[in-house]
């Protein structure tokens, strides 16, 4: 028999589901190399891109976890484009120095030169007075580099590994990002390499290519779709562990309406698990389960964004739907939409600042939320009936 509250399925965002499935090839490739580094050897950085909700920080987190227990120093760090860089990173080494319990002397003082390193914060005065620093800037303070290489002597020095762990990669400003890359990539060099591991949005190899054209040579892993298979072992999986069987039909409802994206099958499995009494998970629970959860996600993920539409860019949308999944260029969306890009570059410059569409590339266009395609085409007449509008008052 079941409890309610013992749900398995974990729909906060960057929680860790609780079968991480469809991600072997990626775990293997950074337990692989976190186990180089271990050794002295170097190991190519590795980065987990992929769209909103695909589960890169969970995966970042088993990585930091596994990691951890191969006794590695680990400086977490989220960018944030609200927040100078120093700030967060003063707070990535506070957190690793904390987590290192009992600090050997040789560690601590690696840790704290490291601090002073980092530019300290300071706040423009209005008029024109300049600025005002909250702590007055030492005298000989060492670079971040220096500082980063004396900390990790210090760690290799006390039988441990550095290794850097990077969220949001695509929000770490250049200037900022360039000191870590600079540093890790040096130590590949020497027989204590350091290690580096992020997670971000499609653009992030692009935008690590403007901190150091090296970075192209880090390993890139694109999070996807799951498959129906591993879908429906993400599902299947935690229930049984808890003694809970799920029908085959229920399993299959699941399996489509999630469409494989790991945020909506925490969700919708959640929905169904709180649906059902007893010791199994029926069609008729899962049933029951969908409209709400529907509802819920469509407003959270799409309508917001799609109710700030004009016709034409109702029109767009569509166009790129009718494409299907995936990536498109701006030349095949504009064939599909009856003109040139260029004569439609306008529109698209419009849904990429209302966070609906994005470029993963040069010439490239799309949409930001996964299954948005799957949505668009689920509201097609009403889209319609919008990109009407358009063309009804230019025929005027």
């Amino acid at each position: 028999m079941s409890d309610q509250l013992d749900n398995p399925f974990r729909t906060a965002p960057g929680s860790e589901p609780p079968a991480l499935v469809g991600r072997d090839a990626e775990s293997s490739a950074a337990r692989y190399s976190l186990n180089l580094s271990e050794s002295g050897a170097p190991a190519q950085p590795i980065v987990f891109t992929g769209l909103r909700g695909m589960g890169k920080t969970a995966l970042l987190r088993r990585c930091v976890a596994e990691a951890a227990n191969t006794n590695a120093v680990i400086i977490a760090i989220e960018p944030s484009a609200s927040e100078p860089f120093a700030s967060t990173m003063r707070r990535g080494i506070e957190r690793a120095a904390k987590a290192s319990a009992s600090l050997p002397q040789k560690l601590r003082i690696g840790f704290e030169k490291i601090i002073d390193a980092l530019p300290r914060a300071s706040y423009e005065l209005p008029n024109d007075l300049g600025a005002v620093s909250l702590s007055a800037p030492q005298h000989e303070t060492p670079d971040l580099v220096n500082a980063l290489e004396d900390l990790n002597d210090a760690t290799r020095h006390n039988g441990r590994h550095l290794v850097f762990a990077i969220d949001e990669v695509q929000s770490g400003p250049v200037d900022g990002l360039r000191d870590v890359v600079t540093f890790v990539h040096a130590t590949a060099n020497t027989k204590r390499p350091a290690y580096l591991l992020a997670a971000g949005l499609p653009g992030s190899r692009e935008h690590l290519h403007k901190v150091r054209t090296y970075t192209e040579r880090w390993r890139y892993f694109r999070l996807d779709l799951l498959t129906v298979d591993e879908t429906k072992d993400a599902i299947a999986i935690p229930a049984r562990e808890r003694g809970v069987h799920i029908a085959p039909a229920a399993l299959e409802r699941l399996a489509e309406e999630s469409a494989g994206y790991p945020y909506f099958i925490q969700e919708y499995a959640s929905a169904a698990w709180l649906a059902h009494r007893g010791d199994a998970i029926t069609e008729g629970d899962v049933e029951r389960a969908i409209p709400g959860m529907r509802r819920l996600l469509e407003d959270d993920f799409y309508d917001a964004r799609f109710r700030l539409l004009t016709p034409r860019e109702c029109s767009y949308v569509l166009a790129m739907a009718d494409l299907g999944p995936g990536p498109h260029t701006v030349g095949e969306i504009a064939a599909q939409f009856g003109t040139t890009s260029e004569t439609i570059s306008s529109i698209r410059n419009q849904l990429v600042r209302k966070d609906v569409i994005y470029s993963p590339a040069s010439g490239m266009a799309e949409f930001r939320i996964p299954l948005t395609d799957r949505y668009v085409h689920q509201h097609k007449p009403a889209l319609e009936r919008r990109a009407h509008d358009s063309r009804v008052q230019r025929g005027r």
